[in-house]
């Protein structure tokens, strides 16, 4: 009689036939590993424990999740010789960055711009405003999100002492991706405005 294991279908006999020879074990070991789930705590952890093979650890086969607690994370391994990996799901810290700009009359300026550092399903958020109350000056004000030069969200807005524009859009983006808060302001003086872009990986 014989017992099946683990994705290949190992076939280990039982009872007086059964091995104890430890190259034996060590097979069925490999042959169930990737039908387990492994634990790291950040990413070079997960290259430490799985990515790698040395006298501490495993290159482990594709097929192998490792999940991630401390990163919200859960990852399938893609290669059984390399480190790589296919994220299922990952969530990140938002980032984001607040400045304040100087805009000319109808001009088109770039002022925030990201590059994306991984692949994933992201939530973006953009917003510009004039607190200050200054005289009212120029017609409109463009707000224009792009990823990689292609409009994805924006506004109008009349010319008003105070005003404030924001917007959102959950998208999948790659890595390397640009993200980037253009404006524009048809007529009117050069002023200073606040501009805030930010994103967050949620998927």
């Amino acid at each position: 009689m014989a017992s099946i294991y683990g994705p290949d279908k190992l076939v280990v006999p039982t009872g007086p036939d059964a091995p104890d020879v430890p190259a034996t074990i060590i097979t069925l070991l490999d042959s169930m590993r990737p039908s387990l789930i492994g634990h790291a705590s950040s990413i070079a952890d997960r290259t430490a424990k799985y990515g790698r093979a040395s006298s501490s650890s495993i290159q482990a086969p594709a097929g192998t999740v490792v999940v991630s607690v401390e990163l919200s994370a859960i990852w399938v391994k893609t290669s059984s010789t390399a480190d790589e990996w296919a994220t299922i799901i990952q969530h990140s810290d938002e980032v984001s960055t607040v400045s304040i700009v100087s805009t000319q009359s109808d001009q088109v300026k770039t002022v925030q711009k990201f590059t994306i550092p991984e692949s994933g399903t992201y939530a973006l958020y953009a917003s510009m405003n004039d607190q200050n109350g200054l005289d009212i000056d120029g017609s409109i004000r463009e707000m224009h999100v792009l990823v990689n030069g292609a409009w994805k969200f924006g506004g109008i807005l009349p010319a008003s002492r105070f005003w404030l524009w924001s917007g959102s859009r959950t998208i999948f983006l790659n890595k390397g991706d640009t993200y980037q808060l253009d404006f524009q302001q048809r007529s009117g003086a050069e002023r200073s405005l606040q501009a805030a872009l930010s994103y967050q990986r949620i998927l």
